[in-house]
């Protein structure tokens, strides 16, 4: 899939975090209990998997900053360069299944607006997985949206430029 981003980089002001906020916020809220168990129940995905979804989000969503961090993270917690260029660049032949699977739905989360309609890519996931990282990325959306308002919008456009 070729990058496109998450409706382009910005404008990121105050308006558009009202908007990102009042679109995404809801669905988080509500799905909290799909978010915890994402992390500790039934919709558990590995270490690396979520690692892997934090480096392609940070690509998608243009942050500079976590395009700084995830990979010295990812790298520290095991993951090679390959895997994680590969992860960046939402690769997943390169990836174990699981991780290759969660990406894609990402990638289809973040295509969608927050509103994934199926992704054959993911059928390997389970539906709580599925539900998981829709809670998950609409949740990293509103962090960004916060974080990149505080950024040079030179900064921004680098990141969306790599």
């Amino acid at each position: 899939m070729e990058d496109q981003g998450f409706n382009e980089p910005g404008p990121y002001t105050l308006a558009h975090l009202g908007q990102t906020f009042l679109t995404h916020a809801p669905a988080v809220i509500l799905g909290g209990a799909q978010l915890l168990d994402g992390l500790r129940g039934d919709g558990r995905l590995a270490g690396s998997t979520r690692i892997a979804i934090q480096l392609r989000l940070a690509k998608l969503l243009g942050c500079p900053l976590c395009r700084a961090l995830f990979p010295a993270l990812a790298q520290r917690a095991g993951m090679g360069e390959a895997e994680v260029q590969a992860a960046l660049r939402g690769e997943g032949a390169q990836l174990a299944p699981e991780t290759a699977a969660a990406l894609a739905w990402v990638d289809e989360i973040v295509r969608a607006g927050g509103q994934p309609q199926s992704c054959e890519a993911a059928a390997g996931l389970t539906a709580a997985q599925r539900d998981h990282l829709v809670v998950l990325t609409r949740l990293d959306v509103i962090i960004h949206s916060v974080g990149l308002m505080f950024l040079p919008r030179s900064m921004i456009e680098r990141a969306f430029a790599d």
